[in-house]
């Protein structure tokens, strides 16, 4: 479905064109040349048309269309409403002028003219149904739209239109919903992957549009509007890294466009990267210099760097001068005068109030200043306020109760701090300041919990901003040198700050994710001498149990089970490869008896299994099944385990009670069954887990598979279609090849003859 957007208007002209019986060469000419979408070309035969006399109804009708198609909206207009002068009913001039009017919002008008057209065919409808929302008729849309639902599941191409009208409309989860159904019959349809991934963003299903965006960039890895739409994901998802890298992408390909410098200093300003925020802010306003918002921006990040603090300053008195009335001008300006003209500073904060009074982050900062200077008393009615706007502020509530601890209120300290704890338990400041309060009302021994509680969860130091450029330009290396700065930068950072753990388990994962084993495990021993929480602990030992590194990741998971009980299964997995399987079973020994989920009981019939008491795991995983399981990949491991000793019944019950909705489990669950030859129910499974990850590749190769024998023909499409997203699986080779007699299958391919050696590989493949 190439060039969609412009093939659908297309698509509508052509429903409408008036069939003439004779044109002249140059008007047929500008047509073929208008459907092969050479708009300078044909223009020069339109002229040509245009000077051999008074023109007709159809040529007027065809320059419309032309203009349409070649996106001149005004000109394409202006041709069409001549055409409703010579004829008032004319379809073709109707429906084109009332998409153009509901492309401007303009929904009454839109109707007028659809009043003169029939609704019979389905794109007229769905135009109807986008002229009835603009009309401030929501209800009518949605129940016209309701109407085509059905007609549109059906046809992929009005599918496709019907995603569209309800994305215009902004019922971003009804568009998500008809992509998603084209795509489930299209599934390497880069257009269909795009608009599927913009709606699931203005849906803020992020991990969706993740999905649909990374596909279909590997269809089209240089187009600039999936890059751009990608990193608004990231950025949404605050990974301002990735957002910065793939932004910059975008830029050496699209230099001219303006969004992609705005963008990338929105992303860097929000991941403090402040000296590259002011680099791409001049870029953009290099090509926008009347933006003022954005001047109004870039003062700002100018004073976080420092040293263009002064040009900050007078760039934000400009603006100020200019736009009086704007809020973000005043408050932008306390945020870089608090520190040496603090009164000043209170003076900008009042006049950013005065003009935007619902400003919950300048009563904080309000108070903030007032309780720094020693005006404490002042500063409550405004935390007080910050509160009143937004009841759920965690910052205001925990500065709130700071201030009544300072003024000797403990037990209004206490009440505020607790409903602060009950938003986010964990907030380490709020902890420490409910401890406080609580001491200095004398219950000292409720008091030391909560402090105790903030000694362990205490924040990490993290960096602090970056302030000078660098970002941006490590983005545009090559990985290996991109991931050579990376890790100087956090040696940097590290060395600056030897006391963060967070940025110490950065620095040694960085490395160990590069191949860099040896200074790695340098790196993690640093890390055990620092002060972590548990969740580093336990971040770091799982991670070096996914790179086989079990003596160390020992190391740390003994320390995570203290608090997190969870991390004795991943440290019973370090013993069993470390001691075998009697010392892992002891260590899984001492989970507590309330903790011993489903999760501990499919582990422990792995480990029996392995130490070769098989009957014994057997009545384990029973007793595992009955149990809650949370963990997909050790309940996929156990039911692969049942596999091996042919229970297959037994590990497709075990998969259907921990399946839910992950994917990895529901495809094995479709091998099993094909396995069993109960093909009809592994096509199901597998038709079900294309329609809800339409882009994921794996589930075309394995449906590829059990075709192979049966359906070669459909068999050969599903590879296809796995090989077209990115599918680099030795197995897809293998399956092409046997299907394709003039190609001999490599000698490796005896590893994986069909669906068995996806689960159990016969030997090592390239």
């Amino acid at each position: 479905m190439a060039s969609k957007n412009v093939a659908a208007i297309w698509f509508l002209t052509l429903m409408f064109a008036q069939r003439v019986e004779s044109q002249d060469s140059a008007l047929r000419q500008a047509a073929r040349l208008d459907a092969a979408h050479q708009c300078s070309e044909a223009e020069r035969f339109y002229e040509q048309a245009l000077a051999q006399g008074p023109p007709s109804l159809a040529l007027l009708n065809n320059l419309g269309n032309h203009y349409v198609l070649c996106g001149d909206v005004e000109k394409a207009r202006s041709y069409f409403e001549r055409v409703l002068k010579l004829n008032p009913q004319h379809a073709n001039a109707n429906f084109q002028l009332a998409r153009i009017a509901t492309d401007q919002h303009q929904g009454a008008r839109a109707l007028q003219y659809l009043s003169r057209v029939a609704d019979s065919q389905p794109n007229a409808r769905l135009l109807r149904a986008e002229a009835l929302h603009w009309a401030g008729k929501q209800t009518e849309a949605l129940t016209m739209l309701d109407g085509l639902l059905k007609e549109a599941g059906a046809d992929p191409r009005l599918g496709f239109l019907y995603g569209l009208t309800c994305a215009r409309i902004g019922a971003y989860d009804r568009a998500e919903a008809a992509f998603n159904t084209v795509l489930v019959q299209q599934p390497d349809d880069f257009d269909v992957l795009f608009n599927l991934g913009r709606a699931a963003v203005r849906a803020r299903h992020y991990d969706r549009a993740l999905r649909a965006f990374e596909v279909a960039l590997k269809l089209q890895p240089n187009h600039v509007d999936s890059l751009l739409e990608l990193a608004e994901v990231n950025a949404a998802l605050h990974d301002y890294p990735r957002a910065i890298y793939l932004l910059a992408h975008a830029k050496q390909l699209a230099p001219a466009r303006p969004e992609i410098p705005l963008a990338l200093a929105h992303a860097a300003q929000a991941g403090e990267y402040y000296g590259d925020a002011a680099i791409a802010y001049d870029d953009y306003l290099r090509m926008r210099p009347a933006d003022d918002t954005a001047r109004r921006d870039r003062a700002l990040i100018y004073g976080y760097t420092g040293a263009r603090l002064a040009e900050g300053l007078k760039e934000l008195a400009w603006y100020i001068e200019k736009h009086a009335d704007d809020p973000l001008g005043y408050y932008n300006l306390a945020q870089l005068t608090w520190r040496d003209h603090p009164q000043e500073a209170l003076d900008q904060l009042a006049k950013a109030l005065r003009l935007a009074p619902g400003m919950a982050e300048a009563y904080i900062d309000l108070a903030w200043l007032l309780n720094r200077l020693g005006r404490t008393a002042e500063a409550i009615p405004h935390f007080l306020k910050a509160i009143e706007i937004s009841p759920r502020d965690i910052r205001a509530l925990d500065q709130l109760g700071a201030a009544y601890i300072t003024l000797d209120r403990p037990a209004d300290a206490e009440k505020v701090l607790r409903r602060a704890i009950s938003i986010s338990p964990d907030n380490p400041e709020a902890v420490m300041h409910l401890g406080r309060a609580l001491m200095e009302l004398g219950r000292e021994g409720e008091a030391r919990q909560f402090l105790d509680q903030f000694q362990k969860t205490r924040p990490a130091r993290v960096r602090g901003p970056w302030k000078q450029p660098g970002m941006i330009e490590s983005a545009i290396l090559a990985p290996a040198e991109r991931s050579r700065r990376e890790i100087e930068r956090l040696r940097r950072d590290a060395g600056t700050h030897p006391d963060d753990p967070e940025l110490q388990f950065r620095l040694a994962s960085l490395l160990l994710t590069e191949g860099s084993v040896e200074q790695a495990t340098s790196e993690f021993r640093t890390l055990l001498t620092l002060n972590a929480e548990s969740r580093i602990w336990h971040q770091a030992g799982s991670l070096l149990l996914g790179f086989e590194q079990y003596a160390l990741a020992k190391e740390f998971l003994l320390r995570a089970t203290a608090q997190t009980p969870a991390a004795n299964l991943d440290l019973a997995v370090a013993i069993f490869f470390l001691e075998g399987s009697a010392t892992a079973l002891s260590t899984l020994e001492q989970v507590p008896e309330q903790e011993r989920s489903g999760d501990y009981m499919l582990l422990k019939a792995q480990i029996l299994d392995a130490a070769g008491q098989g009957g014994e795991a057997e009545k384990v995983l029973e007793q595992g099944r009955k149990l809650s399981i949370s963990r997909p990949r050790i309940a996929r491991q156990a039911a692969l385990l049942l596999v091996r000793h042919d229970r297959k019944d037994l590990a497709l019950d075990l998969i259907s009670k921990a399946a839910g909705n992950d994917p990895d489990l529901l495809l094995t669950q479709a091998i099993v069954l094909a396995l069993m030859e109960r093909n009809a129910a592994a096509e199901k499974v597998l038709k079900d887990v294309e329609s809800q990850w339409p882009e994921w590749d794996r589930p075309y190769l394995v449906h590829g598979l059990l075709l192979e024998r049966s359906q070669p023909a459909e068999a050969r499409h599903k590879l296809q279609t796995a090989g077209a997203l990115g599918s680099r699986d030795f197995a897809l080779r293998c399956a092409v090849a046997r299907l394709t007699p003039t190609a001999p299958p490599a000698p490796q391919c005896s590893c994986v003859n069909g669906l068995y050696e996806l689960l159990f590989p016969r030997c090592a493949l390239p």
